[in-house]
């Protein structure tokens, strides 16, 4: 646990100095700085995972937007930390993905509803029932929809490399996420 612990510190530590970097540039380009916090639930998909935890999860996310000129394919950079936890019979049961996305708009500014899509790699931090920390690559594909300029509605699909927990069977920790979310 202590280890995961320090992976999450390191890789947030690296996120805001990435971030700061961009407060600087954006005084002297039209980019800037975006944050945004989600909470929502998380649905393990997979079997294992399930029946160890019954139910939803809670999900509470951050996403940093630096503010990158770059755009890949039009494009927005997007790096974030979530956390989806749930209590399994006295013992916690949770996932960490630390991702860097790209998100692409499907409608233009002008539409409404504005729709948008995207997908990214990461690194799953996962502590399921039986065993104890795991670090797993994974890929998350998001879609959501902006209500106005800081509001969004977002659902995400966590596609995560398996493991053997400590009891020998195999772990998935794919998921469905629902989240809402504001910008500042």
């Amino acid at each position: 646990m202590r280890s995961v612990f320090t992976w999450v510190v390191a890789v947030g530590v690296m996120v805001m100095i990435a971030g700061s970097a961009s407060v600087a540039r954006a005084d002297s380009d039209e980019t800037g700085l975006t944050v945004s916090a989600k909470l929502g639930v998380f649905y393990p998909v997979h079997g294992t995972m399930r029946s160890q935890t019954a139910r939803e999860w809670w999900y509470v996310g951050v996403d940093l937007d630096p503010g990158f000129r770059y755009k890949p394919a039009n494009g927005t950079v997007h790096f974030g930390v979530d956390f989806d936890y749930r209590d399994a019979q006295g013992r916690g049961v949770f996932t960490i993905p630390l991702l860097a996305k790209v998100t692409w708009p499907i409608t233009t500014s002008e539409e409404e509803p504005r729709l948008y899509g995207g997908l990214g790699p990461g690194a799953y931090f996962i502590n399921s029932r039986y065993s104890g920390a795991v670090l797993r690559p994974g890929m998350q594909f998001v879609a959501g929809v902006n209500l106005g300029d800081r509001a969004f509605v977002e659902a995400a699909y966590d596609w995560v490399g398996a493991f053997y927990d400590d009891a020998g069977t195999p772990v998935r920790a794919d998921a469905l996420k629902f989240a809402i979310g504001i910008r500042f």
